[in-house]
């Protein structure tokens, strides 16, 4: 049984995805259960796998009357022999002392959020619940990894890179004409775009890029975030700071698409300027579409992905030393790290090596129950 906090499409949720169709394509009996099932996943989740949510139907005046209907979880212990609780980010936690108390097998919790984001997300008392109650800790990054080996040093924590359908991406970036999509999208191809995608939040930092944008003096390059919502109230506060940095022309505000990665196939560089991310999915489908990826240091994944020769890295929040990498980039020197990262993704984050080391975690702790 998998267990997702929302039905939200978000890299944890289509990474979670991912895994339970994989094992399912591959003779695994799948159950979900949903903390919540608002999201716009949810259709899909639902016509691919058995779904239950911890959130209760109406009750009828009826069922009222026959008593106190059995509990989501009691009706998936009736209906279901589970042989292994997989439980997804940090914004579930809160329920590992009732799974466990349900079904006393293996339990496994897959950490995608570093500091700032588990004491946003996670309970209060997030982590001495994460490590009492979980057999095996799986950390997105050796960032996540580190992090939480501050609280706890415990071989329990194993480290299994995020990863995207490499060969999706790939076939959208080979078919995908750069010059068809700008247009579509309203921005003009003679320029050089900077792209960047994501929730406008503060984690993600588009206060920060507005930032770089005006610190970038060459009029032949342009920015682009996709993934803010017309009716995001930080929409309107990230255009007021464009409009007194004289940047408003210079930077297109993109609304989310199912064709994002159309659009990062078509920017010239990708830039991660989060505050802290861990090992974004985002910056996979870019390096997968050829693109250098420019992070600021000590932020989390970038760090552990760009190194040397993936793309460049600014001291933390420091637009200044941003902007100027940004400017001095060549068209060779994009060429040659684009490839870089190209391949990093393919021969050390792969679809395949991280789905390999998930299908081994859950043959060694999965146990075999009698009707499984």
């Amino acid at each position: 049984m998998f267990v997702s906090h929302d039905a939200n499409r978000a890299g944890a949720q289509i990474f979670l995805y991912n895994v339970m169709a994989y094992l399912q394509d591959n003779g695994y009996g799948v159950v979900l259960l949903l903390v919540n099932d608002w999201g716009s996943f949810r259709s899909e989740l639902e016509s691919r796998f058995t779904t239950y949510s911890l959130q209760p139907a109406p009750v009828s005046r009826w069922s009222r009357l026959l008593g106190e209907p059995p509990s989501v979880l009691e009706t998936i212990r009736a209906k279901h022999r589970i042989g292994l609780v997989y439980v997804n980010t940090i914004a579930s936690v809160h329920l590992l002392e009732g799974l466990k108390a349900t079904w006393p097998v293996p339990l496994v919790t897959h950490i995608h959020e570093l500091s700032y984001s588990i004491s946003q997300y996670g309970p209060a008392d997030a982590l001495p619940l994460l490590f009492r109650f979980s057999d095996t800790i799986v950390a997105c990054s050796d960032a996540v990894a580190a992090n939480l080996r501050q609280y706890e040093d415990t071989d329990r924590i194993t480290v299994i890179h995020s990863f995207v359908n490499n060969e999706q991406i790939l076939k959208i970036h080979r078919d995908s004409d750069r010059g068809e999509v700008l247009q579509q999208w309203a921005l003009d191809p003679a320029y050089t775009w900077i792209g960047a995608c994501g929730n406008a939040d503060w984690r993600k930092a588009p206060d920060v890029f507005v930032q770089i944008a005006a610190r970038v003096k060459d009029p032949a390059i342009r920015f682009a975030w996709i993934g803010i919502r017309e009716d995001d109230p930080m929409k309107g506060q990230l255009e007021y700071d464009a409009a007194k940095l004289g940047v408003t022309e210079k930077i297109a505000w993109l609304a989310p698409t199912p064709k994002a990665v159309e659009l990062i196939s078509a920017m010239d560089l990708f830039l991660l300027c989060s505050r802290e991310d861990p090992f974004p999915l985002v910056m996979l489908e870019a390096a997968l579409c050829r693109k250098p990826v420019l992070a600021f240091r000590n932020t989390g994944g970038g760090d552990e992905f760009i190194e040397q020769d993936a793309g460049w890295q600014a001291g933390y929040l420091d637009v200044e030393e941003m902007a100027a990498l940004i400017g001095s980039v060549t068209p060779s020197e994009k060429e040659k790290r684009g490839e870089a990262a190209q391949q990093k993704v393919l021969q050390r984050y792969s679809f395949e090596n991280s789905m390999r080391k998930i299908r081994d975690l859950v043959d060694q702790n999965f146990i075999f129950l009698q009707g499984a």
